[in-house]
């Protein structure tokens, strides 16, 4: 049976960061940036430059090149369903433990770390992330997507959790705002650009209480 979803807007909380010139961005990678081109007849053009991973954004299965499902190839399924938010704010590694007693199956799995709460310099050092053994627990438990509010769901030095929840089709959201969410179940609808062929795309992420 398909699944069917009730919409409230004025109950939905927007947990996307905003994308600006101070956004920021992983090293080596695009900076955004908002440029001016049109002004006629009381109309505005902006050209903008920057990453598939700028701010709060996806990265589809095809951020790995061996992998296929590009970024307009995920299921509305993947983008439109069921999360449950896990506080993980007082941890800087994020086990398997934090999982325990939850169901998942079919969810967005959505991890609130302290990142949300930091205006800091050393961001894309001093971050939480995952270890591969949660990665693993959580696609074992069923999960659709994993989100979470830091940089990455790997530490600087590693790629795997990427690699163990990318192929086996499981998106990633990063750098979502996720300060002034509760713990619980929610409806998330996390939509990217529908880039052809694309490895990633920013998104605008809503949660709406259940």
């Amino acid at each position: 049976m398909r699944k069917t979803y009730s919409l409230t807007p004025d109950k939905m909380i927007d947990i996307t960061r905003p994308l600006s010139e101070d956004t920021p961005f992983w090293p080596g990678d695009e900076q955004f940036s908002r440029k001016l081109i049109t002004v006629a007849e009381g109309f505005v053009t902006s050209g903008l430059k920057m990453s598939s991973h700028s701010g709060t954004h996806m990265d589809a299965p095809a951020h790995l090149a061996h992998c296929e499902t590009t970024v307009d190839s995920i299921p509305l399924t993947k983008l439109i369903l069921n999360a449950t938010v896990v506080d993980c704010s007082s941890r800087k590694v994020i086990d398997e433990d934090v999982l325990l007693g939850l169901s998942l199956q079919g969810k967005a799995l959505l991890l609130k770390t302290a990142s949300s709460d930091s205006n800091q310099t050393d961001i894309f050092v001093n971050y939480a992330s995952l270890t591969v053994t949660a990665a693993e627990a959580a696609r074992e438990m069923g999960i659709a997507l994993l989100g979470i509010d830091s940089v990455s769901v790997d530490p600087p030095e590693s790629s795997n959790v990427h690699r163990t929840l990318l192929e086996a089709s499981i998106p990633i959201v990063e750098n979502l705002w996720l300060n002034e969410i509760d713990p619980g179940e929610y409806l998330l609808i996390c939509l990217p650009l529908r880039i052809e062929s694309g490895d990633g795309s920013p998104v605008r992420a809503l949660l709406q209480p259940l």
